[in-house]
């Protein structure tokens, strides 16, 4: 039975519901989140991140040169990629502000085995959580 209430849940959180225009407007007013651009979303998504000051440990400060380190929960198995997801998140940071960024496209360079198919999942990962609101039949 737990198979079929993980299945059950699942269907549910990924279920197409189905708004008149009227309850569109009121969600608009109690969650800004409703009209909240792609950016937007992605940055709700990866949530706040946590602050770790590594002039407290000295293994930590050798390896960061005594730098306060911005840890984001939703990709605390990606070890070593702090300043990459850092940019990653200032990118969408200015999208979501409306900056040039906005017309960019987020592009990963780097080595073979650099961890870009990786953190291009979990990105996609994370967009699917929060829902987005669109026209029927567009």
């Amino acid at each position: 039975m737990k198979i079929f209430n993980r299945y059950l849940s699942r269907y549910e959180e990924s279920r197409e519901e189905v708004l008149t225009l009227q309850e569109y407007l009121e969600l608009c007013k109690t969650d800004p989140s409703t009209y909240a651009s792609a950016a937007e979303r992605l940055l709700k998504a990866i949530g706040e991140p946590e602050l770790v000051d590594t002039r407290n440990d000295p293994r930590l400060s050798r390896i960061f040169q005594n730098k306060v380190l911005k840890l984001y929960p939703a990709f605390e198995e990606f070890y070593g990629m702090e300043d990459c997801i850092e940019q990653i998140v200032s990118y969408l940071r200015h999208a979501a502000q409306g900056l040039e960024e906005k017309k960019q496209i987020l592009y990963l360079l780097g080595p073979v085995g650099g961890g870009k198919s990786s953190l291009a999942e979990r990105l996609k990962q994370l967009m699917e959580r929060v829902p987005f609101y669109a026209i029927k039949d567009s």
